[in-house]
């Protein structure tokens, strides 16, 4: 039987990101359930399960949820080191500035670079510490929108990641005798994982920032929708769709969560079966599921737990249409 795990922090983007990781490392022995803070309700955490919380400071906040036979893991983050290829090509002695949203997580992406890049000296604009004329480069861990469109000797690392202590940690709560070298492996192959979908495929990473976007008129990069969905990028994500089912199947989900929006109605997967099996489709629970994580994954659909239930995003609204649109609807 999978231990119960619950994921809680502030940001959702961040949910999405560690809760992939968690899959990719202990999916076979964990069922994960991802909140914001502004989700949680009493009765979602029972008894004995595991909760991680993205800050210490969320211990008060939480804490009337949590019950207290629920072992609490306050996650720690790190780099994801298969993004770093360009600063492995760097001469020595070269001078980087790091910017990350805030300036705590903005030392500790720091630190991180110290620890493993110590050829080079490293700088935080935290109002105190003096920065230099020249800065060489600039690295951010995924937050590119914090950076003036026009520089150019910017480096994205990406975001980062849960550390190996932090599954440590997890995989001595569900089973003190797991083969650490077992865990070590898919921690590796979580952020190869990983890497590969920076690379590859950004669209719910953009998502988050065209939200940022459209809410903050300050921002220097002028990123819209139609930037981010051009053809090569809806032929990438319907390859992906159709690798775990057919697409028509998806589309039909992506309207329902459309014609949803529109009349501020939300539903779980059960609702949404039926739904389907009343437009001539037929999923079993199992295959609603995949299909809801597949779109989750690729920024189409963004899924809430507690009363935000399922939602589409503005992505999935652009390739909806750009979609039916293409097959003459």
């Amino acid at each position: 039987m999978k231990r119960k795990v619950h994921v809680l922090s502030i940001q959702e983007s961040y949910l999405n990101i560690i809760s992939r990781q968690l899959i990719e490392v202990l999916g076979d022995r964990i069922e994960i359930s991802s909140l914001t803070i502004k989700n949680l309700q009493m009765n979602i955490i029972s008894p004995g399960d595991i909760v991680i919380l993205s800050k210490g400071i969320l211990i008060g906040i939480t804490r009337p949820f949590v019950p207290a036979s629920c072992p609490i893991i306050i996650a720690k983050r790190e780099i994801n080191i298969v993004n770093t290829k360009e600063l492995i090509s760097l001469p020595d002695g070269q001078k980087i500035l790091v910017v990350n949203d805030t300036i705590e997580h903005s030392k500790e992406t720091a630190f991180s670079l110290e620890n493993i890049y110590f050829e080079h000296t490293y700088f935080v604009d935290d109002g105190v510490t003096p920065i230099p004329d020249a800065i060489d480069f600039i690295v951010t861990p995924g937050e590119m929108q914090l950076v003036p469109q026009h520089l150019t000797n910017v480096i994205d690392i990406g975001p980062r990641l849960l550390d190996y202590q932090t599954f440590l940690e997890l995989s001595i709560l569900i089973d003190e005798n797991y083969d650490k070298q077992h865990l070590i492996n898919r921690f590796m192959k979580s952020q190869v994982s990983l890497a590969i979908e920076v690379v590859d495929d950004r669209v719910g990473q953009a998502l988050e920032i065209s939200n940022q976007v459209e809410t903050n008129h300050s921002m220097n990069t002028p990123l819209k929708i139609d930037d981010l969905l051009t053809d090569e990028r809806i032929n990438k994500i319907t390859a992906k769709i159709e690798e775990h089912g057919f697409l028509e199947e998806s589309i039909k989900i992506l309207e329902l969560f459309e014609d949803g929006k529109k009349q501020f109605n939300s539903f779980g997967r059960l609702k949404l079966k039926q739904m389907l099996e009343s437009n001539g489709f037929y999923l079993s629970e199992q295959q609603v599921r995949i299909r809801l994580e597949v779109l989750q994954e690729l920024g189409l659909l963004l899924a809430r737990q507690g009363r935000g239930g399922t939602t589409i995003t503005k992505i999935g609204e652009k390739f909806l249409n750009n979609t039916s649109a293409e097959s003459g609807k």
